[in-house]
């Protein structure tokens, strides 16, 4: 038996309820059996009009149809049903209802009636209809603005960040260059992509000036992932505050690393004109002499039969050839020269040159990978010309390792253009050294002259092709030729 105080709490319960929330009990055929006043005021029917009718009475064309049909099944075995529900009042006007429906079961564990508790939602399904009507046209007043922005993240590299350097955006195209994801920039700085190549002092004024609130233009050498460098022309615009203080940062950047290799190209080809019309000069007037000292010193040689004298003799004439090879260097240089490009297989040059270098190589305990997509990619070439640069190259990359190490020869096709990448494992070379490599009598050894790295920069001009070289002190060298593309297979 339940006590009074019991029932009053039961009672001051029911109360609650009827006073906030739509209640109605509705049997297994779908006939309203029970409604409770907030029922019958957000429905406008009285009392009487519900009793005995159906609940699709107030079928908005919203959401009925099968869904009393599909009821039991989805609830038979005691599932409760939650959803949102438009509703059609007794004066035709609509109403949204929070509704949950509760199945009761009997004995047999058949549902025999449900309890419908609902609240009205009509207010807050109205505010986010004008939300949505107020998108939407948002959307279309912002349409060129979108477009705007959609252009430049197909063009542009783009980076935003707070005025503390930390990134919020990054966008495909800054993802796609610098080969990091998304989640590896935002909350970072932009010191993950320093090259290392600008001074402090460089990003110092840099950041001074946006602090300023002024744009900020010029170029960035930057570091990708994967370890390789690129270029970008950089703007970046501060955008100020209520209080008129710069709160982020919008970078827009794009990339001139094409453009960066060009100036490089080109001002290496001036220095090749310049000291090639010195060789031009002075290559002829110097071996001349040249022919004539090396004529007498094998006579007087033959002619000696002392065997110390002798010995003084042919030290004279291998300095002598080694005079007569650099001339020799100075002539490839000159300008103009003629040469006769043959549309030739590449893979039998390299290996060719390996097998000349074989004994150098195992001497020094140094192993050649040759790593090529097919072995039989064709290029229009001067044979022997080709030959001197990749010896050139693999003899460098041996001096580089004294104590021994893999040389890698990558060959592949990239855009139209068979692309060959000596990579060793040696000293390396510091990065101020680097972009002076090829000048004229730049090297980086003690007994070097820097005329043969300068030959092969010039030989592979003449073939159309191009050069590029990256280096990292105890990291190794890479040097990537690349040349024009002439087929698979011999026509």
């Amino acid at each position: 038996m339940i006590s009074n105080y019991s029932k009053e709490i039961i009672n001051d319960i029911i109360f609650a309820l009827d006073s906030t929330t739509i209640i109605a009990f509705i049997d297994s055929s779908g006939y309203i059996k029970y409604a409770n006043h907030k029922f019958c005021e957000i429905s406008k029917y009285n009392y009487g009009e519900l009793i005995g009718e159906k609940y699709q009475i107030f079928d908005s064309t919203f959401l009925y149809g099968d869904f009393f049909y599909g009821l039991e099944d989805s609830i038979s075995s005691g599932n409760v049903l939650k959803g949102d529900i438009k509703t059609r009042a007794k004066d035709g006007t609509f109403y949204w209802v929070n509704t949950t429906i509760i199945p009761l079961f009997n004995e047999q564990r058949k549902a025999y009636q449900y309890v419908f508790v609902q609240t009205d939602i009509t207010d807050r399904k109205k505010t986010e209809e004008t939300l949505q009507e107020t998108l939407k046209e948002l959307e279309n007043s912002n349409k060129e603005l979108q477009d705007i922005k959609n252009a430049l993240d197909d063009s542009s590299i783009i980076a935003i960040t707070d005025i503390t350097g930390s990134i919020t955006y990054v966008n495909d195209t800054f993802c796609e260059i610098s080969k990091y994801d998304r989640d590896e920039f935002i909350g970072k700085d932009l010191r993950k992509i320093n090259s290392n190549h600008h001074s402090k002092d460089f990003f110092k004024c840099l950041w001074k000036t946006v602090k300023r609130g002024e744009v900020w233009k010029g170029e960035i050498k930057n570091k990708a992932k994967d370890g390789t460098f690129y270029w970008v022309q950089s703007t970046i615009v501060p955008f100020f505050n209520k209080q008129g203080s710069p709160y982020q940062y919008v970078s827009i950047q794009h990339d001139i690393t094409d453009k960066k290799k060009a100036e490089v190209m080109l001002l290496r080809s001036e220095k090749l004109s310049a000291i090639g019309e010195l060789a031009a000069g002075i290559a002829h007037e110097i071996r001349n002499p040249l022919t004539t000292l090396k004529g007498f010193t094998i006579f007087l040689n033959s002619m000696e039969s002392d065997v110390k004298k002798k010995e003084y003799y042919t030290l004279l004439l291998e300095e002598i050839e080694r005079i007569n090879f650099i001339v020799g260097e100075f002539m490839v240089l000159a300008k103009p020269q003629t040469i006769h490009l043959k549309r030739t297989s590449l893979i039998p040059i390299i290996t060719k040159v390996c097998k000349f270098l074989e004994s150098e190589l195992n001497l020094n305990n140094v192993v050649i990978e040759l790593v090529c997509e097919n072995e039989d990619v064709y290029v229009e070439c001067e044979e022997h010309m080709i030959k001197q640069v990749f010896l050139n190259f693999i003899k460098n990359a041996i001096e580089a390792m004294p104590d021994g190490g893999t040389i890698k020869i990558k060959v592949f096709i990239n855009n139209n253009k068979v692309q060959i990448t000596f990579i060793d494992e040696g000293k390396g070379i510091p990065e101020d050294q680097v972009k002076k490599l090829g000048e004229p009598f730049f090297t980086t050894k003690e007994k070097g002259n820097g005329l043969g790295l300068m030959v092969c920069f010039k030989i592979i001009q003449m073939h159309n092709g191009k050069i590029f070289i990256q280096s990292k002190e105890n990291k190794g060298t890479m040097i990537d030729v690349s040349l024009p593309y002439k087929g698979l297979t011999c026509k």
